[in-house]
């Protein structure tokens, strides 16, 4: 049943597309040509942004294998936990991870990238607000501002905040796109 609830779950929605076409709007109006990030099988956030190099992490292999017959020729196709690009020592202008978890379960990938952040210029979030049985998350105070809170602590970067929204989709969500304060990032 788990297994089934996985294949429901829809990248191509209304409020999801939105979101990714305001961050592919910030991408475009900033000096960014690389991008690490998690992606729809059907490379719905790449094939947006195909003039740049995309990095992207899959750690389904069934949906791995599905997305290597498709991948565009702007995209690095890894297999494995994103977490693992934070000892590769390559940096990106951004990671945008677009998680299906809450913070309390995402947060040590954010952790692992943490090298990597240092040098990004920008770096956008997503993450369900629902909290379940296995993981909850508590927020002191409005969760946006606690979760900025939360990033700029974990991180060490004081993050500028460009956007952020909570919107529902399947489930309550919000998204953060913030830059990185010690890059410049202008066009």
């Amino acid at each position: 049943m788990k297994k089934q609830l996985k294949e429901k779950k829809e990248y191509d929605c209304k409020h999801k597309n939105r979101i990714r076409e305001l961050i592919v709007d910030t991408v475009r109006n900033k000096d960014i040509e690389s991008i690490l990030t998690l992606e729809s099988k059907d490379f719905l956030f790449s094939k947006l942004l195909p003039e740049k190099e995309i990095i992207v992490w899959e750690n389904n292999s069934d949906v791995y294998k599905k997305m290597e017959k498709n991948i565009p020729k702007n995209v690095d196709l890894i297999f494995g936990n994103i977490g693992k690009f934070g000892v590769i020592g390559k940096n990106v202008d951004m990671i945008y991870l677009d998680f299906t978890g809450n913070w309390e379960k995402e947060q040590n990938e954010v952790i692992r990238l943490k090298q990597r952040l240092e040098d990004c210029k920008l770096f956008a979030i997503t993450l369900c607000l629902r909290n379940n049985k296995y993981s909850k998350t508590n927020w002191k105070g409005d969760y946006q501002f606690d979760l900025i809170n939360k990033i700029q602590n974990l991180t060490e970067i004081n993050w500028k905040v460009i956007y952020g929204e909570s919107y529902y989709d399947s489930v309550q969500m919000v998204t953060l796109i913030l830059e990185n304060e010690n890059k410049r990032i202008n066009k």
